[in-house]
């Protein structure tokens, strides 16, 4: 029913002999086949409901109530589900089919009347021995009571919060889980409880929990993500309720100015993008921003702490996003200019200028971002920005030199392939182009060859250099270099790619040297990698009718070399019997 192949492409390959670990040790049940639909069950250190589905585009979704199941395409537990539904027999395949539907339906069906049938005084007590089971199933029920009974007050729902949020010291994933899936539980109750209630003590409560989650997570390791589901209603309820307070738009915006200003909480809606601020608002909540520039400024700031700076570009770019959406590029460089210290903002100085097309002053800030780069990396930054500015000055000449003198400094084959890209946009065209490249690149390649120390360690210019040879299509250097200098695994495949029909041992040799280098890596996603690329050099010779017999041969070698890596051998023997 589903194809296993896509799968094993989508899921790791650790997901996936998880999840076989999962399917072998018959820990998949309660399957349901409908249609094109498959649910089950999964049990590993928790329950997980699985759907599994090829929908009418052809297309293979699944979906888990397990953590991996948000980030992860398929887990382990919607293998081992795939794997059950492909291992059914025809008739097992119809008993999972849709009558098992009405098998549940029936079964749930006979459980109420049972229960129906059940004295009162003894369904009261099957009740109460499942309470007494959970705390917080037990105060669950005692909120609805009281809730159905008369509206909570602010104090109990108050006391209520603190409960659903206890503080503790948490850091193994499954206990975090349970905390916060016991506080969903009661939240989903509270939060019921304080609608009822007007919209200032809303707030206020709403606030208070909000404040209680950062605290708790003080002590707790969230790094799965479990708080999330009351992050985000707490977030939305805070939002939502800010416009209905009954404050005047002056308590507002002082409100939106001190959570802006100072950034008190880890989780919390951003201020002001989250709330909904109603224009007379925003307007005096700029001129308080306007006001917290001008103070910071005549008590003076120092640029070199960080912790200065950023405070007052957190306060200068609410006015500059107001000066961009009015389009008024004049107030956006004067409050960037309010903050420019570095290198970098005098950069972005040049650049707004730039895009405004006033290159004059483009070239104004450029020269003080130069005055102020002391370290190699804004110099360069500086260079590369200048390239720019010169050919929108059309000075065509002194953006290659500058180009040029950059590819010299640091020699590489994508600087090459930039300096080919800027010969087209200028011009300017050297007729001993690729050769300067090439014996620049060639002359430090000697040098790494001899020296393993300075500025050799950093760069493999043999590979620089092959890379080089294999875009210009000279191969019988790059066939010379691979032969004489260590390149990467990747370049030495695309190598002998290119040369299989004209030399196939020395291809085959690449490609086994290639194939040891993954297979080395020792795990099972490099296994796959290296079967991957045994499956296309066969594909390709079978396309152009070759003989595979030093493939063959060479997957022989490699199997005797690796006998000991079992989940390789299983590979090589399952698409390769041949070799065996």
């Amino acid at each position: 029913m589903f194809d296993l192949g896509e799968i094993i492409q989508r899921a790791s390959s650790k997901t996936y002999d998880l999840g076989y670990g999962l399917f072998a040790s018959n820990h998949v049940s309660k399957l349901l086949i409908i249609d094109n639909q498959a649910m089950a069950t999964v049990a590993g250190q928790f329950k997980y409901k699985v759907t599994l589905e090829n929908n009418t585009a052809g297309q293979f979704l699944a979906s888990c109530t397990c953590p991996a199941g948000d980030y992860q395409e398929i887990c382990k537990h919607g293998v081992a589900v795939a794997l059950k539904v492909n291992s059914l027999s025809a008739a097992e395949f119809a008993d999972a089919n849709a009558n098992d539907e009405t098998a549940q339906d029936n079964e749930r069906s006979e459980l109420i009347a049972w229960f129906l049938d059940k004295p009162t005084t003894e369904l009261t007590d099957i009740i109460m021995a499942f309470l007494d089971e959970s705390e917080h199933e037990y105060d669950k029920w005692v909120l609805i009571m009281a809730n159905d009974k008369q509206a909570m007050g602010a104090g109990e729902l108050s006391k209520l919060i603190t409960k659903a949020l206890p503080k503790k010291q948490i850091w193994g994933w499954s206990e975090v889980r349970g905390y916060f899936a016991e506080a969903d539980s009661l939240f989903e109750m509270i939060f019921p409880a304080i609608e009822k209630l007007p919209v200032d003590q809303q707030w206020l409560l709403n606030l208070k929990a909000l404040v209680r989650l950062n605290t708790v997570l003080e002590g707790i390791d969230d790094s799965g993500g479990f708080r999330f589901e009351i992050e985000g209603s707490l977030n939305q309820k805070l939002s939502e309720l800010f416009n209905q307070l009954p404050w005047s738009d002056e308590q507002k915006a002082q409100w939106i100015f001190e959570h802006f200003e100072d950034y008190k909480y880890d989780v919390f809606p951003s201020v002001p993008h989250d709330f909904d601020i109603t224009p007379s608002v925003n307007t005096l909540f700029l001129s308080q921003c306007t006001a917290a520039i001008e103070k910071r400024l005549q008590a003076g700031v120092d640029f070199d702490d960080w912790r200065q700076k950023n405070a007052l570009t957190r306060l200068t770019s609410v006015l500059i996003k107001q000066a961009q959406e009015q389009d008024d590029w004049q107030e956006q460089l004067r409050l960037i200019k309010l903050t420019a210290h570095d290198s970098d903002d005098y950069l972005k100085i040049a650049a707004l200028c730039k895009a405004r097309n006033d290159l004059l002053d483009a070239e104004y800030y450029l020269k003080q971002a130069y005055q102020r780069a002391n370290k190699p990396h804004e110099v360069l930054a500086c260079k590369r920005d200048e390239i720019a500015l010169r050919l929108e000055l059309s000075e065509f000449k002194a953006a290659w030199a500058i180009a040029w003198q950059l590819f010299v400094d640091s020699p590489s084959f994508n600087g090459f392939k930039n300096l080919q890209t800027l010969q087209l946009k200028t011009g300017i065209i050297d007729a001993e182009f690729t050769q300067k490249v090439e014996q620049l690149l060639l002359s430090l390649s000697d040098k790494a060859a001899k020296s393993n120390q300075g500025a050799y360690r950093f760069t493999n210019y043999p590979s620089e250099l092959l890379d080089f040879y294999i875009d210009q299509n000279d191969i019988a250097k790059a066939r010379s270099l691979a032969a004489k200098h260590e390149v990467k695994s990747s370049q030495l495949i695309t190598l002998a790619g290119l040369i299989m029909a004209q030399y196939p041992q020395e291809s085959i040799d690449l490609y086994h040297k290639s194939l040891s280098n993954i297979i080395g890596q020792t795990n099972n996603d490099a296994y796959r990698e290296a079967t991957n690329l045994l499956i296309k050099i066969e594909k390709n010779l079978k396309d152009t009718n070759a003989d595979c017999t030093l493939l063959y041969d060479m997957i022989g070698t490699l199997a005797k070399s690796f006998k000991q890596k079992r989940n390789m051998m299983k590979l090589l023997r399952e698409y390769f019997p041949e070799c065996f």
